[in-house]
């Protein structure tokens, strides 16, 4: 889909939106929005016009609007599910658009010795015994920042890129990366939907929320995962039509665009939703680089990148129906997405950079969901889906290239990338992927639940190289087969200030090859099987309604993934015999708040981890195509983390702040590392401070519109590419990722506009221009421009 028709859509639509404001233009209407005294959006809540027939529901950004209201004087009486209703009497003359945000009272009241208070979906996450931190997306999703900005602004979270937008990218929780953690999407697999090109390249307006495990995995997920869990959480789905559409360029040659729709009709159940996106970016940033003079020498010159295009789109469709007799929900999706990278130079920045090498990847599948709660006592919840992966990788040009784009002499073989591979690449692998997750809960009473899950997963890889010789060993095919289950039980107990959670996790994964051997009718054939268990515990005391603290252990297990396993088809090669890692992590974490009937409003959270890994699996990198991974370690990571906010601080003032301190090691005690003992593991940060700081202007400066400014700043300490003992014995002549301390700003201005809310945000990234490097060598952008409009309807 070409960038001119995504835009065309998107002014079309927008315009269709106002020229329905215009033609249903009334004499006077009514809007605000509804909150608590925690300044937290109430979703849904409703707003009735006594006396009249008109009202309104509020959307998850508690944002209501009441239309073709005529003159005079009414009251309005605002409901919500666990707030004490509230009435208001208004006065209709003067403005065409009255404008009123309205604060509700939680509705607390003591039936029989238990108090019963309405807590949002992020408040009741992170009130359980689960070792989670939930992020609402209600006001970031209106700013530039992508949604690896966005994690990396949440303590424990690290996130390293190798460049800028479609760049690779690196997730950290507690010092553990990669596939050591899991992702999800509505808690199916990320690569199970539409937005498989990786988690930093997420498009936020999408998400709801995101929920962060650390360390501790629910059952639920049915994952091996070892370090933690990322679930993102779609937006609530609400009775009519409903949706949003966003638009976002800037420097670079930068453009975003998403589309959410979604009906929801009461009488039918009938639910139909559309989402996609389209990115588009050059990437054509400044970077610091040394060329050779016509002498041989080297010369510092600041050129910008020239062959970074990055493109991909996604389309997502669902069809169900909700609220019937025989399913609480029945839908199916189906989901395509497609990526254009191209690639600039090697894992490194090292040598000539590359003009034509390009990888791209296709990606098409669907998800069939049902869902069903009997009396709320038993439920049940399956997912199947499948896709269908396909990746290109092209390495076949004969030319050299120059830091200034220039196409150098002739080469004598193709391909730009050395190493064993010279001669050239042009590849194809192909993945059929089949996963299932089924989730059986059973509530023995108010106080005790045990929740079932099982997941299976079978992946098949087969591959053809275009320019192989009598023999290619992509040809070969590889099955994984993975089977996860679990059984968790829940208990309450002293009215729920005590609540346990202890659970088991069963493993299972048989990894099989199969390849043609050359001049003969034989195939070979190697298999492997494993089958092993883990358990776990998570415990939440209250001790006042103020303070909780939380215990939480897991033995947990991770099993290899397909690109470990396999390779990636391009720039990692095979390694069938890699073995699980395993892990024992350790939680323990207080969280501290204020009173919530105050006007200035605070919380602190203080939490320290533990983790140590057996068989750790590592990517060996290489400057080539030779880079694989291995289990080559035990490690342990232990640190520590602080959160805070305090809302109010002056009226209108919100500031946050969090810190992370891991200290993640090599304690090998044999084999190529142990000489390494006690050292801290290479290229991964291990100090890192975020804050925030968030001000709405007073309603008198800027009519009935908002006007917020956001500053934002970063800091990541300085590490070692290598360990620490390798290398010249002067810390300054080892290689270094040096200190970083970014700086973002930017104003947010929202409009009402009839049944519509319009959002106009300008942001400066990298404000001080600072040369910003995550991965050693490979520099990132510098000071960027970025202009977001978002209507909301």
């Amino acid at each position: 889909m070409k960038l001119c028709n995504i835009l065309s859509l998107t002014i079309m639509l927008t315009s269709c939106g106002m020229a329905q404001a215009q033609i249903t233009s009334v004499e006077y209407s009514i809007t605000g929005r509804i909150t608590d005294k925690e300044g937290k959006a109430i979703p849904f809540a409703t707003v009735q016009i006594l006396n009249f027939t008109k009202g309104a529901t509020a959307d998850a950004d508690g944002v209501f609007v009441i239309e073709d209201v005529a003159k005079g004087e009414y009251n309005l009486l605002v409901k919500s599910l666990g707030y004490l209703a509230k009435s208001i009497d208004i006065k209709l003359d003067k403005k065409p658009l009255f404008k009123i945000d309205i604060i509700l009272e939680e509705d607390a009241r003591e039936l029989d010795g238990v108090i019963v208070t309405a807590k949002s979906e992020k408040e009741t996450l992170e009130l359980s015994a689960q070792a989670v931190d939930v992020i609402e997306t209600r006001e970031v999703k209106l700013r530039t920042a992508d949604l690896g900005e966005v994690l990396a602004q949440t303590q424990g979270v690290s996130i390293q890129r190798s460049g800028g937008l479609g760049s690779d990218s690196r997730l950290s929780l507690n010092g553990l990366s990669g596939d050591k953690i899991r992702f999800f999407f509505n808690g199916v697999p990320l690569d199970f939907t539409g937005y498989s090109v990786g988690i930093g390249n997420v498009p936020v307006n999408l998400v709801d929320r995101v929920e962060i495990y650390k360390g501790v995995v629910p059952v639920q997920f049915g994952a091996d995962a070892l370090g933690g869990a990322v679930n993102l959480v779609s937006p609530p789905v609400t009775e009519g039509f409903q949706g949003s559409i966003s638009y976002q360029t800037g420097s670079f040659g930068t453009h975003r665009v998403t589309l959410d729709l979604k009906l929801l009709e009461q009488n039918t159940g009938l639910l139909i939703g559309f989402d996609g996106f389209y990115d588009f970016t050059r990437n054509n940033y400044e970077v610091d680089v040394q060329v050779p003079q016509e002498n041989g020498r080297l010369m510092d010159v600041t050129v910008p990148r020239f062959h970074d295009d990055y493109e991909a789109h996604g389309l997502n469709l669902t069809i169900g129906l909700q609220n019937k007799k025989w399913a609480d929900e029945l839908k199916a999706s189906i989901f395509l997405n497609e990526t254009f990278d191209e690639v600039q130079h090697n894992a490194v920045m090292t040598g000539n950079p590359f003009g034509e090498v390009v990888f791209t990847s296709e990606l098409q599948g669907g998800n069939l969901t049902y869902k069903k709660n009997f009396e709320n006592k038993y439920g049940i919840e399956t997912v199947f889906g499948m896709n269908e992966t396909k990746r290109v990788f092209v390495d076949t040009s004969r030319y050299f290239y120059s830091w200034f784009g220039e196409r150098m002499g002739p080469k004598n073989l193709p391909g730009e990338f050395s190493g064993i591979v010279a001669g050239g690449s042009h590849q194809f692998t192909w993945d059929d992927n089949y996963y299932n997750r089924t989730r059986l809960n059973w509530n023995l009473n108010d106080n005790q639940s045990i929740n079932i899950s099982l997941a299976p997963t079978y992946t098949r890889r087969t591959g053809d190289e275009l320019l192989a010789g009598t023999f290619d060993p992509l040809t070969a095919k590889g099955i994984l087969h993975t089977w996860v289950n679990g059984i968790e039980y829940e208990l309450d107990l002293f009215n729920n200030r005590l609540q346990n959670i202890a659970f088991v996790k069963s493993y299972w994964q048989n990894i099989r090859t199969e390849q043609d051997i050359p001049d003969t009718n034989e195939l070979s054939v190697n298999e492997r099987s494993v089958d092993d268990f883990g358990w776990g515990n998570g415990l939440r005391y209250k001790i006042s309604d103020r303070i909780i603290a939380k215990l939480s252990y897991e033995y947990a297990l991770r099993l290899p993934r397909t690109d470990e396993v396999f390779g990636d088809g391009n720039l990692i090669v095979q390694n069938l015999d890699l073995e699980p890692e395993r892990s024992h992590n350790i939680n323990l974490s207080t969280n501290i708040r204020s009173r919530s009937q105050l006007a200035k409003t605070w919380r602190i959270d203080l939490a320290g981890f533990y983790r140590r890994i057996n068989n750790l699996i590592f990517l060996v990198a290489a400057t080539d195509r030779t880079s694989g991974f291995d289990n080559v370690y035990d490690a342990t990571s232990i640190g520590a983390e602080f959160a805070g906010e305090i809302n109010e601080l002056i009226k209108g003032l919100k500031v946050s702040a969090n810190a992370t301190y891991q200290n993640f090691y090599n304690n090998s005690t044999q084999g190529s590392f142990e000489r390494f003992e006690g050292e801290r593991i290479p290229n991964t940060p291990y100090m890192f401070v975020n804050s925030t700081i968030n001000y709405t202007l007073p309603e008198s400066l800027v009519a009935d519109n908002d006007l917020s400014i956001y500053w934002s700043a970063r800091y990541v300490h300085s590490f070692f590419l290598g360990w620490e003992s390798s290398g010249a014995n002067n810390p300054e002549f080892k290689l270094t990722i040096p200190s970083q301390n970014i700086h973002h700003a930017g104003l947010i201005y929202r409009v009402p506009v009839r049944t519509m809310n319009l959002t106009i945000t300008g942001d400066v990234q990298n404000i001080l221009n600072k040369d910003v490097f995550d991965f050693y060598g490979i520099q990132r952008p510098g000071r960027a421009y970025y202009l977001k409009m978002v209507t909301q309807f």
